[in-house]
């Protein structure tokens, strides 16, 4: 009788994102073009390895989107922009009172490692087999968003099967001590009040100070939906005037309540329990690093704290078409602490060689306190309790040559407790065409991640004897930025191989067990011009398709096509205006009501103006959903329509 009710399980998925660093010790400075929505930027930190490139290398599977971009197009929460960067596809149950979930070349959503301030948040308690929840991140609280595409275990470790997410929290390099208030109210119930600030500790320009609080509410954009959520953080960079040594220290902490329809219930369309599922949760963050020149050599510290609180009180699912038992009732709260110190050391042996070389230490700490309500007072409870520690030793070289070809490889051997070592490797090899701005890579490379803990420890579903997930994957590109990053392109081939894929077997007994290879190919494409100083035009189209390989299914929320267009217009300093377009193409959902559906593509269009009044005050009007699209991102969750909103900014 337990079997129909453990399809909640079904969907865990198979792997999970990636960990931010700062950038002298883990990233790259360059002058890149952003393939959507930005052009050419000065001294962006990307995300990917550990060895610097120079200035003006274009890296066409790593997009960069910064608050200049935010700006432009005045999103109201992160997903509005992520949803249109190439390769990736992310959707939302309900509104941010739902499940926010990405998918990188038509991955599982916890095949990303995502970073926040260089501390992985990814949470392996979840029954989502460890993604992150894009959901309860502040829009208002992001400086930048790095995008690294492919495998990059080589550089982080486990969960980076598909890509690398790193969010970086707002912190802009002060001159003098500035305050901004920011403000926003819409349709729908929705509104925002946040403070950042940043300045210089006294006269030493090279030790600044920030810190950044807000609170934000969003009724019901679809049916049900409900959230509510307050953050706070800040932080310090210090460092003496020769450069010789820096150091930096950043904390988050945030809040949020939710409320939707649960996952597979079918939404407010066709969801049998009309209760709302309830989540509280609550997070806290602290990242901490030391930079140190010793002769040609670098060496850096980082070390970093998560802690991750959720409560979830769920009414269960009725019976339906694809279960004829439902889902019953069920409260759980489940704790994540992790803790992080990462040790790199950097040589410069000459003009063509670069070493990195360190290692990793991560432990984490989990536990769920669950029950399942049957009714009648059978009451079956799902508490489990782990903890894990792995270490790992890693390096990485750079050869280059005086003719544009470049070689890039890594290996790192993760020790993970209990379990075997894994391997991971990573190559790029890359040619620049001399005087055309032109450059073919190729790359290739492994990676892995180990079972969350809610697949090895739950104690209805869970299995001890789940192996790591592993994944393989070859890429191709060919990109091209002139000079000035006023025109830019980029064309990128992937194939992917994920195996000993976790999955649901029925049983007897029903448990979660390595069983599938899922093969994910496509293409992504991108293009960007900027037309005098007024004008700013870029699209992208990725085709990724996603298949189980022994039969040929089609996994659920992945669309093949999907694609993304931009304009932008300064008619005069003060005025900026923006229209922006997502087109998703459609997709197979289910829920229990309902069974398998296949969801219609659609086209959404945005629109934003802004004008700054004065030097210290803006104001903008956003409207969502230009054209009043009656569209679902999960079958029975279909968005209201249109959705202004009106904001201003005002600066000390």
């Amino acid at each position: 009788m337990i079997l129909p009710w453990i399809l909640l399980a079904a969907d865990v998925p198979a792997t999970q994102p990636v960990t931010p660093v700062p950038p002298k010790e883990v990233t790259t400075e360059l002058e890149v073009w952003c393939a959507f929505p930005d052009f050419a930027q000065a001294e962006i930190v990307v995300t990917g390895s550990r060895v610097a490139r120079p200035p003006d290398e274009f890296v066409a599977n790593v997009t960069v989107l910064s608050r200049d971009s935010f700006d432009k197009v005045k999103p109201r929460q992160l997903s509005d922009v992520l949803r249109r960067v190439q390769g990736l596809h992310l959707d939302q149950v309900g509104g941010r009172g739902g499940t926010g979930s990405l998918y990188l070349r038509g991955a599982d959503p916890n095949y990303t490692l995502v970073l926040v301030d260089g501390v992985r948040v990814n949470d392996p308690t979840n029954a989502r087999g460890g993604s992150f929840d894009f959901s309860t991140l502040d829009i208002a609280d992001v400086e930048r968003v790095e995008i690294a595409r492919g495998p990059y275990s080589a550089v982080y470790g486990g969960d980076a099967l598909a890509g690398v997410i790193n969010v970086i929290t707002r912190r802009d390099p002060p001159e003098d001590t500035r305050l901004g208030l920011d403000a926003m109210g819409g349709g729908y119930d929705v509104h925002e009040l946040s403070i950042d600030g940043s300045g210089p500790f006294g006269e030493n320009s090279e030790s600044s100070w920030n810190f950044g609080a807000g609170d934000s509410h969003e009724g019901e954009v679809t049916r049900g939906n409900r959230f509510d959520g307050q953050r706070v953080s800040g932080g310090v960079n210090f460092a003496d005037a020769r450069s010789i040594w820096s150091g930096f220290v950043t904390g988050r902490y945030s809040e949020s309540s939710r409320a939707g329809f649960p996952d597979d219930s079918g939404g407010y369309d066709f969801a049998d329990i009309r209760a709302s599922e309830k989540r509280d949760g609550n997070e806290a963050l602290l990242g901490a690093g030391a930079n140190v020149l010793v002769g040609d050599a670098n060496f850096a510290l980082q070390v970093g704290y998560f802690d991750h609180d959720d409560h979830i009180d769920s009414p269960g699912v009725a019976p339906g078409l694809r279960d004829p038992f439902g889902v019953p009732p069920s409260v759980v709260d489940t704790n994540l602490t992790r803790y992080s110190a990462t040790l790199t050391g950097t040589q410069r042996f000459s003009e063509y060689l670069t070493l990195a070389y360190g290692a990793d230490w991560l432990r984490e700490e989990g536990s769920s306190d669950g029950a399942l309500d049957f009714g009648g007072g059978f009451v079956l409870p799902t508490s489990f309790e782990l903890t894990r520690t792995s270490w790992a030793p890693f390096a990485e070289a750079r050869v280059t040559s005086e003719v544009g070809l470049s070689m890039q490889a890594g290996v790192r051997v993760d020790k993970p407790e209990d379990m075997g070592s894994v391997t991971s490797p990573r190559v790029r090899v890359a040619y620049e065409i001399a005087d055309s701005g032109v450059t073919v890579s190729g790359s290739w490379g492994k990676a892995f991640k180990l079972p969350s803990m809610y697949a090895l420890g739950h104690p209805l579903v869970g299995n001890p004897d789940l192996v790591p997930e592993r994944g393989e994957s070859w890429e191709m590109s060919v990109s091209q930025l002139l000079p000035g990053g006023k025109f830019a392109w980029t064309a990128t081939w992937f194939d992917s191989a994920y195996r000993n894929a976790i999955d649901f077997d029925s049983g007897p007994p029903p448990m979660l067990v390595n069983r599938n290879r899922v093969d994910t190919e496509g293409f992504e494409l991108a293009g960007g011009v900027g037309i005098g100083e007024d004008w700013q035009l870029s699209a992208t189209v990725t085709h990724a398709r996603s298949r189980i390989a022994s039969s040929g299914a089609e996994l659920r929320n992945r669309p093949d096509w999907r694609a993304g267009a931009a304009a932008y217009w300064t008619p005069i300093a003060e005025l900026k205006l923006s229209l922006t377009a997502s087109y998703v193409g459609t997709a197979l959902d289910s829920s229990i009501p309902t069974g398998d559906v296949q969801l219609d593509s659609y086209t959404r269009f945005d629109f934003a103006a802004s004008w700054q009044v004065s030097k210290k005050f803006e104001t903008y009007l956003a409207i969502e959903n230009l054209t009043d699209q009656q569209y679902q991102e999960f079958v029975g969750f279909t968005a209201r329509g249109i959705l202004p909103r009106a904001g201003a900014r005002y600066s000390f």
